[in-house]
């Protein structure tokens, strides 16, 4: 009976206390954040969205990753990023740790990462009611097409982006896949309504004109011609969190519904 009862109290224990999560992956820390996990986040990496003041530590790097310093943190669940190397994964289950991969890039795989997090955490219902604001309204027809071009590569259908584009009736500006190596004959081809470029930052910023490009772009023979240069329908945004695969995605909506009005009149 004292065996029994010790692991009950054990447990009880632990789900008063919550989890100590260890995020490699500034994305999950946002849904992370949003689901309510704030407390429960004792490592995360030097890009994560958390307050300046979070006592968490900033050293998680899934490129460089190290078990001992892992370790330190005392984590009972590790979450990686959808490119996490499978060995660095292997070592981190067996060292006894709960370790969750993100699901591979697809249209709906963020919806699918806030379920993955919010049944690892308890917040299922939080996670529910996310995921329904992010589907709500993308089955709209596609009205306008918008190219996203971020760090040498540019959005197609088959990424993490389309489904917030779609929730404002915008459609990616290429015909298919994910994200495609960055190249003016594909943009003069594609012959989007808008183009947006996303400057890394690790603060958020609105949707704005963005001039520079703009005279940039209208000085490139294949370019210059395109409606969206002579209409100055070319855009630039902060990164931030809000525009990574997560639930700050939630965040750039008002952004994109302004653009598909701008986009209309």
């Amino acid at each position: 009976m004292r065996p029994l009862l010790l692991w009950l109290t054990t447990c009880l224990t632990l789900s008063a206390a919550g989890h100590r999560i260890a995020s490699y992956s500034p994305g999950a820390t946002q849904t992370l954040l949003d689901l309510g996990c704030a407390e429960e986040i004792v490592m995360a990496t030097r890009w994560c969205p958390l307050p300046k003041d979070h006592p968490a530590a900033r050293d998680a790097d899934v490129f460089l990753p190290d078990l001992e310093r892992l370790l330190k943190a005392k984590p009972d669940l590790v979450i990686l990023p959808r490119m996490a190397n499978p060995l660095w994964a292997e070592k981190c289950k067996k060292a006894g740790l709960r370790t969750i991969i993100l699901h591979p890039e697809a249209r709906d795989s963020v919806r699918r990462d806030v379920t993955l997090l919010g049944e690892a955490t308890g917040r299922t219902d939080a996670a529910k009611a996310f995921e329904f604001q992010m589907l709500a309204g993308s089955a709209a027809p596609r009205i306008k097409t918008v190219l996203v071009v971020w760090d040498g590569v540019m959005a197609g259908p088959d990424s993490y982006l389309d489904e917030p584009l779609a929730r404002a009736a915008l459609g990616a500006g290429l015909s298919k896949g994910a994200w495609v190596k960055f190249d003016w004959e594909l943009l003069a081809a594609a012959k989007p309504d808008a183009v947006i470029w996303i400057q890394n930052s690790e603060t958020n910023g609105p949707l704005e004109a963005y001039p520079e490009k703009i005279a940039e772009m209208g000085r490139i023979p294949a370019i210059k011609d395109l409606a969206c240069v002579k209409k100055g329908h070319v855009y630039q945004a902060k990164s931030g969190s809000n525009w990574l695969p997560g639930s700050g995605l939630q965040r750039i909506l008002p952004d994109l519904l302004k653009l598909h009005s701008e986009l209309t009149r």
